[in-house]
Formats: structure tokens, C-alpha cells, sequence
């Protein structure tokens, strides 16, 4: 049962690991982060290490029988203070959290030394990487060392189960939220696995043999450390799912804003902004999406700055009037409006024909709420959806009141 389960728990932790790595260079000095990263990799190395062709291969290049035992348990009590750690710095003020992350860790390591000063004491004879726990059941140092990590490893469960359930309760974040709940869950399952443990323990006093629940114990274990990492994981991949989308939302926006773009730079090509004066850290930004991005609306907005000294009252009106016949109103009006200004606006140009003063006007959405990083470029969007469905519109009607 054990090396059935093990290799699905080692690949979620292994995708949680991954999928840390991403955040850590942009978080590196937050120690939430840090800690859940290292939750993953542990719990990726307590199950690695279990796995039979893993435990015999530490045997045989670390010439010592069972090494895997303390290796992967000590992995498991540092795994235990590190979520802690996490749970600590989400919930308490920065200078709290220091304090107590400190005697997590502290904590966790002086179980780890106890660990393997009780390894050190067994006699191990040959390798027992499927009945280990009943093998030594009957041996009183093995005894002391099963009571010290299975202590250990209930109280962290417990402590784990009830500070997710209450930070979740506090936390009005959806993903947290349901995140830290599957953690709950999961750290209460694995009490299962306890419990069969803490009965190996009772059960060696007696001369008895808890065989029969091994499998139950191993289920338990690995299912609960399962929903364990996979809460840990929701919140991660829940904020990196929705940096993909603006990723992506961007790359859309900017090709959306060609046409518009191209409009513009057509009569007026000096908007375009000159990139062979940056430095090479400044070229290396440039080539970010969110640069190109800002760098396409920068120009378009020049262009209209440019264009808007030949924006004739006559034309917005005409304009209104046709759109609000066809049902629009609001923003989309003001949308509509505007790309048929935009396209009279660099025909008058491109002729020369500047209206009188008294006929100047603005464009029809320049009183839009641009205060939000995405406004600007949400207003100029509509606009280009615009002056893409109708692109000659405009400039006929002003030739035609010429």
C-alpha cells in the first residue's frame, strides 16, 4: 500500500513545488512564501525517501540499514514547523510571527536531534522498508522513538487543523478560505494514521500486533497529506491562474489596439515613442508585454491629442444622433462617437481642413473614468471595437457637409 500511495503524494508535491518556485524569486523576502515552498520540497523528500528502491539505495550508499526512516520522519517534523510558520505570519503582525516562527523551527529541530539520537540507538539488522513500525514494535528504544515522532507529529496535525479552520473562517479571500479549510480536512484525516501508530506503540507493551491496520494507517496518511498539499496549493494556483489571464488579457489588448494604432500613426508617425535611446536594462523591460502595452496607449494617446484640433462639433452631433437611432447609449455611445470622430478628425487632417474655433469640440468619451490602471486601456478598446465595425462612417458624412 505504501509505495502505491507514495508516488501519487510525491507528485503533488512535486507540482506544488513547481508551481512555488514561480512566486519565490518575487517574494523572496516574504517568509510565508519561503515556508511553504519548503513544506512541498520536504514532503517531496519524506515520501521519496519511503519508497523501497529509494530506501534500499540510501542504505546501500549511506551504509546504514533503515537510514530512510529518520531522514523522511525528520523531514515530515520540519515539514510540520514550516507550516506553522506559514500559518503564523498569515495570521499574527510581522513582529509576533518572528517570534513564534523562531520557536516553531526551534521546536521542530530539537525533535529532529531527539530522532536521531533514539535512531542511533536501535540495532537494525536488515532492511525493513514495508513492516519497519512492526518489526520494532516490541523494541523499547524503538518505542521511545515512535512516541517522540508520533507526539510530535499528532500535536502538529492537531494544531494544524484547528488554526486553518479558524484563520479560514476569519479570511473573507475566497481561495484562502476554501484552501485552508481542505487543509483542515486533510490534517485531520491523517490522525488516522496516528492513531494506528500511537496503537503500535501500546500494542508492542502487550506483545500484540496492530498488522491488520497498516494499510488503514498508510490511507490515511497519504490521502490526508494529499488534501493537505492540494490546500496549500489552492491559494497559489488560484493567484497564478489569474496572473496568467491578465497576462494573456494583455497580450489580447495590445494586438486589439493595432487597428486603432495604426490609424493614428498613418497621419501622425511621429507618436511613435523612440526606443533605440533606452539603456539595456530599459530594452530589457520594453520587451515585457506590460510595457509594449502602456507604450501602445501612451501613443494612442498622443494621436488623439493631435487629431483633436480638427474634431467638428457638427460631426459629434451627427454622430450622437445616429447611434442613440441605433439603441446606444452611455459608454457605448461615447465609444461609437469617438472612433467616428477619430476617423473624421485625421481626414480633416490629412486635408488640412481645421475647423473654425467655434465648431472645435472634444472627443465624446474624454469625460471617462480613467482612474483605475485598466480604464484607460478599457476605454480604448471600445473605441478601437468601433472604429473597427464602421471604418469609413464618419469620414463620409463629413465630406458630405463639406
Amino acid at each position: 500500500m505504501k509505495d502505491l500511495l507514495h508516488p501519487v503524494s510525491l507528485s503533488v508535491a512535486v507540482l506544488g513545488f513547481l508551481c512555488m518556485l514561480r512566486d519565490v524569486p518575487a517574494r523572496r523576502r516574504d517568509p510565508a512564501t519561503l515556508a511553504l515552498t519548503a513544506v512541498f520540497a520536504l514532503s517531496g523528500l519524506s515520501f521519496l525517501f519511503s519508497i523501497t528502491p529509494m530506501w534500499a539505495y540510501l542504505d546501500s550508499v549511506l551504509g546504514t540499514v533503515n537510514i530512510a526512516v529518520p531522514l523522511a520522519q525528520g523531514c515530515v517534523i520540519a515539514l510540520i514547523a514550516c507550516q506553522q510558520v506559514v500559518l503564523t505570519y498569515w495570521g499574527s503582525p510581522p513582529e509576533h510571527a518572528r517570534r513564534r516562527a523562531r520557536a516553531w523551527l526551534g521546536a521542530g529541530l530539537g525533535v529532529i536531534a531527539g530522532l536521531l539520537v533514539l535512531f542511533a540507538l536501535l540495532t537494525p539488522s536488515a532492511p525493513r522498508p514495508l513492516d519497519f513500525t512492526l518489526y520494532y514494535a516490541h523494541d523499547n528504544v524503538y518505542a521511545a522513538y515512535l512516541t517522540l515522532y508520533i507526539t510530535a507529529y499528532t500535536l502538529g496535525e492537531l494544531f494544524l487543523a484547528r488554526a486553518c479552520w479558524r484563520l479560514g473562517r476569519r479570511n473573507g479571500h475566497g481561495p484562502v478560505r476554501v484552501g485552508l479549510r481542505i487543509v483542515a480536512i486533510g490534517a485531520t484525516i491523517t490522525l488516522g494514521y496516528s492513531a494506528v501508530r500511537i496503537g503500535n506503540v501500546i500494542a508492542g507493551f502487550f506483545h500484540a500486533s496492530l498488522a491488520a491496520w497498516e494499510d488503514f494507517a498508510w490511507i490515511c496518511g497519504d490521502i490526508g497529506a494529499i488534501l493537505t498539499l492540494t490546500g496549500w496549493l489552492v491559494p497559489t494556483i488560484s493567484d497564478q491562474a489569474q496572473s496568467a489571464w491578465y497576462w494573456i488579457n494583455q497580450h489580447l489588448s495590445h494586438h486589439r489596439l493595432r487597428h486603432l494604432w495604426l490609424a493614428f500613426h498613418s497621419v501622425a508617425p511621429e507618436i511613435e515613442l523612440p526606443v533605440d535611446q533606452l539603456d539595456h536594462a530599459q530594452r530589457r523591460r520594453s520587451r515585457s508585454i506590460g510595457f509594449k502595452l502602456y507604450r501602445r496607449a501612451t501613443e494612442i494617446r498622443d494621436g488623439r491629442f493631435v487629431i483633436r484640433q480638427y474634431l467638428d462639433a457638427d460631426v459629434r452631433r451627427r454622430s450622437q444622433a445616429h447611434h442613440k437611432a441605433r439603441g446606444l447609449k452611455g459608454e457605448d455611445l461615447d465609444a461609437a462617437v469617438t472612433a467616428d470622430q477619430i476617423i473624421a478628425g485625421i481626414a480633416a487632417r490629412a486635408r488640412g481642413d481645421r475647423p473654425a474655433p467655434d465648431r472645435l469640440t472634444d472627443f465624446a468619451d474624454a469625460d471617462r473614468d480613467i482612474s483605475k490602471p485598466m480604464d484607460d486601456i478599457d476605454a480604448l478598446l471600445a473605441v478601437a471595437r468601433r472604429l473597427s465595425r464602421e471604418p469609413a462612417r464618419a469620414p463620409h458624412r463629413e465630406r458630405a457637409s463639406a
